[in-house]
């Protein structure tokens, strides 16, 4: 089964082919640009496939937060993030309140989007992203006033269709709402980080033996597998276009191939049962261009710490991919615990201020983000050192075959996940 990504073209921000000239809004554009979201939004249809995302989720260890390959460990960073994403890194910790009471979201509705949803547009404190998409197409922007109405609201989009989105990708808890009221601050959440938090629970839900669905930023999750493992890609990557960041632009329309779409859950695992050290990219961005605003964080990318969005609590485990920044990796420190936080999903009613239900990990991430960047000479060769491939094999040798541990290619039909519309 194949899956679709998609952000809908918005014609008052982004100037299109088809598009009459007079329709492109400079000044929402550049109230756009105030918020850190104009990067993500020149992302367009993307495809992924389901069989890739079977053999990836195998590889997944949800105690390490890391993906286990013949050649080491490798994982999705705050640099992939930024790199095929284009979010900010750094900045205060998404969280705040969820409330799931019928104030808190008409409340929180007013003071974003001038309006109240009616009662078919909002269950359990989620609202409808179609009403927060009318709402956005039927602004004037006129004033200051409804330009930031109309950016809010389709940033809100985003957020339900990219960069969290759930089973459905048809609403979004209304949480996310106060952090965007304040127009001018938008930028300043590491919304990075929070989406990568929500894609590593995600894979740490779908590793476990009775877990048939995924969800969460299912494009970075490929986009990722394709950047670093050419060899899983749909097509080469000298026929892609240097467009710079988000990468993930450069893989959006990409032209359905029968032959790789027919490529099954067995042969991507074949794939990475036979790879070898120079077939996993360790440094792909080095010639890639990025956004000033963008560039001054990368230095962040590397650090050993908590990720947050509300209740979702995920560990960055930089120790353990040391080569992925071009540094030498040395058997890595005991995994690191996150306890009951870890791979914690809200369901039914909420009413929980997430600051102090979390403050252990916010204030971790706040004063210790910078003390735990990975340092150390730059390496040419990243062939794995013995002393750290004899701990590796050691610990984990029994599970870097996978193919011989499946009984038979009819098994594959079993390991398919059922993945979503975004």
């Amino acid at each position: 089964m194949n899956i679709i990504f998609f952000s809908q073209a918005i014609r008052n921000l982004l100037s299109r082919k088809l598009d009459p000239s007079d329709t492109f809004n400079e000044r929402a554009a550049e109230a756009l640009a105030l918020t850190g979201f104009q990067h993500v939004l020149r992302i367009g249809e993307m495809r992924g496939h389901s069989a890739l995302l079977s053999a990836l989720v195998e590889r997944w260890r949800p105690e390490t937060h890391t993906f286990h390959l013949p050649v080491g460990e490798v994982t999705v960073t705050l640099e992939d993030v930024i790199h095929i994403l284009g979010l900010q890194v750094n900045g205060e910790p998404v969280t705040g309140r969820s409330d799931s009471s019928y104030q808190f979201l008409v409340h929180n509705c007013l003071a974003c989007f001038g309006r109240q949803p009616d009662p078919d547009d909002h269950v359990l404190g989620k609202v409808n992203l179609h009403w927060v998409q009318r709402c956005r197409d039927s602004e004037p922007c006129d004033t200051q006033e409804s330009i930031e109405r109309y950016v809010r609201a389709h940033i809100f989009c985003v957020l339900g269709t990219m960069v969290f989105p759930d089973k459905s990708t048809t609403s979004l808890n209304s949480k996310f709402l106060p952090l965007l009221r304040n127009f001018h601050q938008i930028s300043q959440y590491s919304w990075r980080a929070a989406s990568l938090a929500h894609l590593y629970r995600s894979l740490c839900r779908a590793s476990r033996y009775n877990c048939k669905e995924m969800d969460e930023a299912l494009i970075l999750l490929f986009v990722w597998a394709w950047e670093r493992m050419p060899f899983m890609a749909p097509i080469p990557r000298n026929q892609l276009l240097d467009i710079g960041v988000p990468l993930a632009r450069r893989w959006s329309h990409w032209r359905r191939h029968t032959r790789y779409t027919r490529r099954s859950t067995a042969q991507f695992r074949r794939g990475l049962d036979d790879m070898g050290v120079n077939d996993f990219t360790w440094r792909p961005y080095i010639d890639v261009d990025v956004p000033i605003e963008l560039g001054a964080n990368l230095f962040m990318c590397s650090t050993k710490s908590p990720l947050v969005s509300f209740e979702c609590i995920e560990w960055h485990p930089t120790d353990r991919v040391r080569r992925q920044f071009g540094l030498q990796q040395l058997p890595p420190d005991p995994t690191f615990q996150i306890g009951s936080a870890h791979c914690r999903r809200l369901s039914g009613a909420q009413h929980h201020d997430w600051r102090d239900r979390t403050k252990e990990w916010l204030d971790m991430w706040r004063s210790g983000r910078y003390d735990r960047l990975q340092v150390g000479e730059e390496i040419v060769d990243f062939h794995p050192l013995p002393l750290y491939y004899d701990w590796y094999t050691q610990q984990y040798g029994g599970h870097l075959r996978l193919s011989d541990r499946v009984a038979g290619e009819e098994a594959d039909a079993n390991s398919m996940f059922r993945c979503f519309y975004l």
